[in-house]
């Protein structure tokens, strides 16, 4: 009767099969962050930020460390922040420069008005001078610095706004005109208003 052979018995030095690595929770967190950046539209600075931190780290980690798996998630993650910051720069410069002309022209307006008050007044004032001590003529300045008003109308009118100038600070008479320039306003250029104040084209 033939024997059996003996069954092979299992080894103790036998290795045990390598186990996957495990992903990198900061790679996973990199990647949500970067897809949150790019989701809203650039503008969200804080994962933005946090998906390149957190993104470097783990890339970092993963080289290191053969048991932390996840390098390609946060090399995504790592793009998809740093594209956000671009596409980010880019979407700040077209707004701002559509935004700055605009805040030029409101501010252009507000100084155009202020300045066209500041000529009634001045001609209000010139009229009542003319009126009250029988003249033809008024001279008047203005300090640029302070917006001080000198002359016979400081009684009526002490102070305009700063920057202006007095050009031409000579009102001859109720038809004649007066110029004044500030360097903020209407590009600078020279305005001329009536003796009544109002601006002549």
């Amino acid at each position: 009767m033939t024997t059996p052979a003996p069954s092979p018995q299992p080894h103790d030095n036998v290795p045990p099969l390598p186990s996957a690595p495990k992903t990198s929770g900061m790679a996973v967190a990199s990647l949500i962050l970067g897809i949150l950046s790019v989701m809203g539209g650039a503008i969200l600075l804080f994962p933005m930020v946090l998906a390149i931190v957190l993104g470097h780290i783990a890339y970092s980690k993963t080289n290191k460390d053969p048991s932390v798996g996840g390098r390609g998630i946060a090399l995504a993650g790592l793009i998809l922040g740093y594209a956000s910051i671009f596409f980010g720069i880019i979407v700040a410069g077209l707004l701002a420069a559509m935004a700055i002309p605009a805040f030029q022209k409101v501010r252009d307006e507000s100084l155009m008005k202020a300045m066209q008050n500041d000529a009634r007044q001045i001609g209000a004032a010139a009229q009542q001078v003319m009126l009250e001590k029988g003249t033809t003529r008024v001279v008047f300045t203005i300090d640029p610095q302070t917006g001080a008003v000198s002359g016979p109308i400081s009684q009526y009118v002490t102070k305009v706004s700063r920057g202006t100038v007095a050009v031409d600070g000579t009102i001859e008479n109720e038809t004649d005109t007066f110029s004044l320039k500030n360097p903020q306003c209407h590009q600078g250029q020279v305005l001329t208003f009536d003796a009544e104040g109002k601006r002549v084209q």
